[in-house]
């Protein structure tokens, strides 16, 4: 195994907004299917993977995220990335699993977020199962693995829990909420596709029969759309389905955001770059 390191330049950021992380982070997913674990910081990127990328896939990762943000922000940056230095090998099982930890709790240690399931950018929530299907296993023991994990003093020192699907009062934009957190995409992305299904079979579940008409989907595709769903509290076939109702107000889970992150105080440390 290996631990591969890709930095921004001195004095740049690789992303400032959500969902250009979105963007590299799918990159390189897509790149590297044999990822064991991988994170998007703001201005670094951490993958472990079983070779030490003999083809350069990272290389051509990071020039082809370079010209795709040159493009969606009109301007150009020359040399985005600092050389890449050489991937760290992992000696044995027990070195993996704690640099898999290490991977995950980035995020955390740099009080980006109080908990690894609050990080969209990383495959924490791939392998405990509260991602849409990829590359990524979910592991056989997904609570074992999360407290394992969170159990970290930048986390909780006793761990945190995974979600479990609420009993009160829920409402649509809470659906909304989860499906996009899940699903790693913007709030308006809920308006089609796949995050429009989930968000009408979540909210079926729950009993928002009224709201359903908001998703925009006719009647024919609305009752298509509701048939065979689990009771409230019952598991329900479809993992991906399952992990939106479990998300449903859970505040580790939001859509991402459009924002500059520089603007908000955990980004303090990262705010004078570029």
């Amino acid at each position: 195994m290996y631990h591969l390191v890709a930095s921004a330049r001195q004095g740049h950021l690789l992303w400032v907004r959500e969902p250009e992380a979105a963007v590299l982070f799918a990159s390189l997913l897509r790149a590297f299917p044999e990822t064991v674990a991988l994170c998007v910081m703001p201005d670094h990127v951490h993958l472990v993977l079983p070779h030490d990328d003999p083809g350069r896939r990272l290389g051509a990762v990071m020039s082809g995220y370079t010209r795709w943000r040159n493009f969606a922000r009109g301007r150009r940056v020359a040399g985005l990335w600092a050389p890449a230095p050489p991937p760290e090998h992992i000696p044995n099982a027990k070195h993996v699993s704690r640099t898999v930890r290490y991977v995950h709790l980035n995020p955390c240690r740099d009080n980006l977020v109080n908990d690894p399931l609050a990080w969209p950018f990383s495959t924490h929530r791939d392998r405990v199962g509260f991602a849409r299907p990829g590359p990524v296993r979910v592991e056989a023991d997904p609570h074992r693995f999360h407290h394992f994990v969170s159990g970290d003093p930048s986390v909780n020192p006793l761990g945190t829990p995974l979600p479990v699907m609420p009993y009160g009062e829920v409402t649509w934009g809470a659906v909304v909420d989860a499906v996009a957190g899940v699903c790693r995409v913007p709030a308006e992305a809920v308006a089609s596709g796949l995050p429009r299904r989930l968000a009408v079979r979540c909210a079926a579940v729950f009993g928002l029969r009224d709201d359903l008409p908001r998703s925009g989907l006719s009647r024919t595709r609305l009752f298509e759309n509701t048939r065979h769903l689990p009771h409230r509290g019952a598991q329900a076939a479809d993992p991906l389905l399952e992990a939106c109702l479990r998300a449903v107000d859970d505040g580790r889970f939001a859509p991402l955001s459009h924002r500059d992150q520089r603007q908000f105080p955990r980004w303090l440390r990262y705010r004078d770059r570029s």
